[in-house]
């Protein structure tokens, strides 16, 4: 695992926020545990295909807008899932940082 985190671009934060996670229709509410800039790792209780594209739509404190971004599943075992984001939209990128500040507090 050493090589995969030398290979991260944004600083993971330990998290607890409800999310949704949607694939081909087929939505499942699970739990976020660690989220970048770059991606996330959900608590899912499936397993899904590696490099299959998802959608995921969680809120953060003290943000009223829903972020909903594509991600692409990084790995996945029958608990948990690794998705890095497709791309952020800068108002997103934002109410992320502002978070990040909050939970550095």
């Amino acid at each position: 695992m050493a090589a995969a985190d030398n290979r991260r671009s944004s600083t993971r934060h330990t998290v607890s926020l409800p999310c949704k996670i949607t694939l081909d229709g087929a939505v499942r509410e699970c739990t976020m545990t660690n989220l970048s800039l770059g991606g996330a790792l959900l608590e899912a209780n499936v397993k899904y295909a590696m490099g299959a594209h998802v959608q995921i739509a969680f809120h953060v404190p003290r943000h009223d807008d829903v972020i909903d971004v594509g991600a692409t599943v990084r790995w996945s075992d029958a608990k948990a899932v690794g998705l890095q984001f497709d791309g952020l939209r800068a108002r997103d990128v934002w109410a992320l940082n502002e978070y990040f500040k909050l939970l550095s507090s």
